[in-house]
């Protein structure tokens, strides 16, 4: 697929069409780098986004582990 270089104000850019845009899920912001010669685009998505859709404050905030005695311990540490 060819597109034109266009002017836009004191730089330069190309129209991205919309069926791109779509097969690859932009949504506003893309990285942008250079690799042996090629110009790359790719998608940035919001690394964290959904991690608590699902979440449930009765069922997930319980300890992961029983908390241990650590008094019991401190004989062995050396200090």
């Amino acid at each position: 697929m060819q597109v034109s270089i266009r002017k836009i104000g004191n730089s330069k850019g190309v129209i991205i069409p919309a069926s791109v845009i779509e097969q690859l899920k932009i949504e506003a912001t893309v990285e942008l780098q250079v690799k042996d010669g090629v110009l790359l685009l790719k998608p940035v998505h919001a690394p964290r986004q959904g991690w608590f859709d699902h979440y449930d404050p009765e069922l997930d905030d319980a300890p992961l582990e029983p908390m241990r005695d650590l008094e019991s311990e401190q004989e062995d540490w050396e200090w």
